[in-house]
């Protein structure tokens, strides 16, 4: 037994055997939120500055916790099937207090389950099944991984454990189409199809899944799609400097986003010649570097409709960007060092994020070379605590900072103005008390500023600094995801407990919120 358990094992026995002349004892059920019903066997976890006691639920969700020495107490609880949940607000215990009302809500989970069939509605056996939640990353939607699993012999799959939120699905199978003559290929084949039958994302249909939601027969049908004849499209690499050693990828991918697409080769010195093959259709031709040497990056387009040879592809050195960060008004200066600049690459072939940081004369540099492509500033951290981002530049051409194109290196300039607003205030719960760590979210109006989130104090109070002039909206969130309180289809149903306030320049304003209690989510 390791030192820390036993140190774990002797404290709990220690205040099981001899309790203090003031202790004390905490009480309660876990519920499940939507039924009120008791949650068996539900772990439940008491914390305090050098303790933490385990307790397990029985068949009515009833805990109890004793021979407790005075303190503050923070109560969490967990099961199977429902989300986890740590109380915001601690629970304060007297000498010889009987706490007998600690009770703690959990949400369940959703499930979506179904079948893999093929065109024939037979079963599909050991398809891989794929689940992609809509999230926000670096304030970008995007569709994101979550896990796999495979179905049974009954072409059955079941993903428990979703938040709420929307889904797509994709399924796999492996199943090979018949070919019985040898030297040919199939002239079908399976691809990857999304739910209900669809072959790309554009088409799928997202599945929304709601609080405790158990959503079955979300059946998903594989065909076979004729395998349509490729052409060879063969050419070299150009723009590298004699004698060069980069290794170079070169890359189809359909314009339309298609199913087909042509694959990736590499191009080596001393000719940098590549041979890729692909069916009719548009294309993007990319080059970047694959190997040794330094970075460079190329792109075009290309029709196939034939045999193509002679192609070529022309790269360049990768992109850097290089810039400051300046304020407008003269006075006082301003400390300008460890401004971060969140850049981040827009393309569905990649989601990159980069970190540009000021040095102590508010100059920054790329880390590293960028891929051509379209970007955006996500968010400007660590401003002076008076300023605000008044406006961006790329090469002294104003741009918005939610979509422009990087496609040489180029010189970046954040401008702050030093007449920012503030927003104070304190977020208490039904019954009038603090809420303790609830979680305030602000939406500004246009997009010039980035959205923003604070956690409350033990006081309730939060404080949000450097906004631009102009209209927000705040919640109060007991617990909210990244994924929640960023997306305005969710936002929109608590559209009544929203709070507007606009703030003018250098203004600080302070506003009281009620908060959205766990319980109360949908």
């Amino acid at each position: 037994m390791s030192y820390l358990l036993l140190v774990f094992f002797l404290s709990a026995f220690t205040l099981g055997a001899q309790p203090g002349p003031g202790a004390g004892s905490i009480e309660g059920h876990v519920l499940n939120s939507l039924t009120n019903s008791p949650i068996r066997k539900a772990t439940v976890i008491l914390e305090a500055p050098q303790i933490r006691l385990v307790a397990e639920t029985d068949a009515d969700g009833s805990f109890q916790f004793l021979d407790l020495p005075p303190g503050a107490y923070r109560l969490s609880a967990s099961r199977g099937g429902f989300q986890p949940r740590r109380a915001h607000n601690d629970i304060s215990l007297g000498p010889k207090d009987r706490i007998t009302d600690a009770s703690i809500r959990l949400r369940p989970l959703g499930v979506i389950a179904g079948r893999v069939v093929d065109e024939e509605s037979e079963p599909v056996d050991l398809a891989r099944v794929s689940i992609y939640q809509s999230v926000y990353r670096e304030g970008i939607k995007r569709w994101e991984n979550l896990h796999s699993t495979t179905t049974n012999d009954r072409g059955e799959y079941r993903l428990p454990n979703l938040k709420p939120g929307r889904y797509l699905l994709q399924a796999y199978g492996d199943r090979a189409p018949a070919s019985n003559r040898y030297g040919t290929q199939p002239d079908t084949f399976y691809p990857p199809t999304y739910y209900p039958n669809a072959l790309t994302r554009q088409q799928a249909a997202p599945v929304e899944v709601e609080v405790g939601t158990q959503l079955d027969g979300i059946d998903i049908r594989l065909g076979k799609v004729a395998r349509p004849p490729s052409f060879r499209v063969k050419g070299k690499v150009v723009g590298l400097p004699p004698g060069s050693r980069t290794v170079v990828g070169v890359s189809l991918h359909p314009s339309d986003g298609g199913i087909f697409g042509g694959g990736s080769t590499i191009a080596e010195p001393p000719d940098f010649a590549f041979d890729l093959s692909a069916p009719a259709g548009g294309y993007v031709i990319s080059g970047n570097t694959f190997s040794d040497g330094p970075e460079v990056s190329g792109t075009g387009t290309i029709s196939v409709t034939a045999d193509v040879a002679g192609e070529v592809l022309a790269v360049s050195p990768a992109p850097e960007i290089s810039g400051r960060v300046r304020v407008t008004e003269t006075g006082p200066k301003k400390r300008l060092e460890g401004v971060r600049v969140i850049l981040t690459r827009l393309s569905d072939v990649g989601f990159q994020v980069h970190e540009l940081r000021s040095d102590i004369s508010g100059r920054f540099r790329s880390p590293k070379p960028l891929r051509p492509d379209s970007y955006a500033i996500t968010n400007v951290h660590s401003l002076p605590e008076d300023c605000y981002v008044s406006e961006i530049t790329l090469d002294g051409q104003q741009i918005s900072p939610e979509s422009f194109e990087i496609r040489a290196s180029g010189n970046l300039e954040i401008v702050l103005a030093g007449t920012a607003g503030q927003i104070t205030g304190s977020v208490s719960g039904a019954d009038g008390k603090p809420s303790q760590r609830a979680v305030v979210t602000l939406i500004p109006e246009g997009a010039q500023s980035w959205p923003a989130k604070k956690v409350a104090d033990d006081a309730g109070s939060f404080h949000f600094l450097n906004l631009r002039p102009g209209k927000y909206t705040l919640w109060a969130w007991e617990e909210v995801d990244e994924v929640q309180w960023r997306d305005p289809e969710h936002r929109k149903k608590y559209e009544g407990r929203a709070t507007e306030i606009t703030i003018g320049a250098s203004e600080r304003r302070n506003v009281p919120l009620r908060v959205i209690a766990e319980d109360e989510m949908k």
